[in-house]
């Protein structure tokens, strides 16, 4: 198998999960709380903080790959406490090991790819392989959630959980297979590196984008946030059955607005693929405060596959901005740093909106949330027509 084709592989099996965002209902079987699943959230994204910057400059001072490999590990082992939960403090250790594993892999794979395509001559056609690789990513991740939700709905979660670890482990081994070709190392020390690095962060060319960027996520965040027990207990309202009853039919809509439209988003033509990067900050909290004041199911489901493949759109070219505007040697850890003050944005979101659930009910959070990331968005669209007109353009579309 050639080079392209092994990445394709393990992007393949790092994204073929049999659970995905039911999880959050595995966790309410478990007796835990929305402000406690809130409160893990604010963990996790403490945890980008915390370990971002350290496996950043792993990933640039000793090896890409090594990095990758290492949260690879950490995965699985993570897939293997949840398999066993049984209480609060157990998610908790979860969430740990998760984004510390995330933080390992976030960037450096990435940078592993577009370095191995600069070696050999091919960086430009970096846009077109990630498009082909989240293609088939995509595909592949709608048939294991519908099969997974299917299976925790007959079999319990256990099963789907298990699948997903040999999924972990097989991407594991293909890591193990893809060679990294002249890493080049930054000749500067440690903390130099990170103050270099950091430096990047603040330069016109990346904040106003690192800034959109998490608001954004923020609105996204908030529309898919619990989406599932708040559309499936509509359902089982409607269908005279119970929360656990709806798995099944929770699996088809997280594929049907989570799955099948990312693979729309990333393949829209250039015409359409910037309309929805300009619309986004603007169009994902409109489409969350609808989906509480029309409470239809087909309606709500309808609004999830506009919102994702909005959002889908506006990801993948932040992604490839970023790629073409960071230096190679700084590469992982400024996408680190990002991550890392993201994480900090996240944490108090996460906190915030999981005990304005449990206070408020889900359907008032998500209206009060859905209108104050609205006049977020309205803002960044005012400035992106005057003094950040230059530093939010696609300038990789126009190369």
């Amino acid at each position: 198998m050639n080079l392209l084709g092994r990445y394709r592989l393990l992007f393949v099996l790092m994204n073929t999960a049999f659970i995905g965002n039911l999880t959050v209902i595995y966790y309410l079987s478990k007796g835990i709380t929305y402000g406690q699943i809130g409160l893990v959230s604010a963990i996790s994204a403490l945890g980008f903080f915390l370990f971002e910057v350290p496996t950043g400059v792993v990933a640039d001072k000793v090896s890409r790959k090594t990095s990758v490999l290492i949260g690879m590990a950490l995965f699985s082992f993570g897939t293997v406490i949840l398999i066993l939960l049984r209480n609060f403090p157990m998610l908790i250790a979860y969430a740990v090991i998760s984004s510390l594993g995330a933080t390992f892999v976030s960037g450096s794979l990435q940078a592993w790819l577009f370095d191995n395509l600069r070696y050999l001559g091919m960086e430009k056609r970096y846009r077109e392989v990630m498009k082909d690789i989240k293609t088939l990513t995509l595909i592949s991740s709608a048939f294991s959630i519908s099969i997974g939700a299917f299976l925790a709905q007959l079999y319990g979660f256990t099963l789907p959980l298990v699948m997903t670890l040999m999924m972990e482990l097989g991407a594991l081994v293909t890591a193990l297979s893809i060679p990294e070709y002249e890493f080049r190392r930054p000749e500067v020390s440690y903390h130099i590196h990170v103050l270099h690095s950091a430096r990047e962060l603040f330069k016109n060319d990346l904040l106003p984008l690192i800034l959109i960027s998490i608001a954004v996520t923020m609105s996204i965040n908030q529309f898919r946030k619990f989406f599932e027990p708040y559309l499936g207990e509509i359902l089982a309202g409607e269908l005279g059955t119970t929360l656990m009853g709806t798995l099944g039919l929770l699996g088809i809509v997280e594929v049907v607005i989570k799955t099948l439209p990312r693979l729309l988003g990333i393949r829209l033509g250039k015409k359409w693929s910037v309309r929805a990067y300009e619309m986004a900050p603007l169009a994902i909290p409109v489409f969350t405060a609808l989906s509480v004041l029309f409470q239809n199911p087909l309606f709500i489901v309808l609004l999830g596959v506009l919102a994702t493949v909005v959002n889908t759109a506006f990801g993948f070219n932040v992604s490839i901005e970023f790629q073409h505007r960071i230096p190679s040697e700084k590469r992982a850890t400024v996408l680190s740093l990002n991550m890392m003050f993201s994480a900090v944005v996240m944490a108090l979101f996460y906190t915030l909106y999981g005990f304005a659930v449990d206070r408020f009910g889900l359907s008032e959070a998500r209206l009060l949330f859905a209108v104050v990331l609205f006049g977020i968005g309205l803002a960044f669209k005012l400035a992106s027509l005057g003094p950040l007109r230059e530093p939010l353009e696609l300038r990789h579309l126009a190369e």
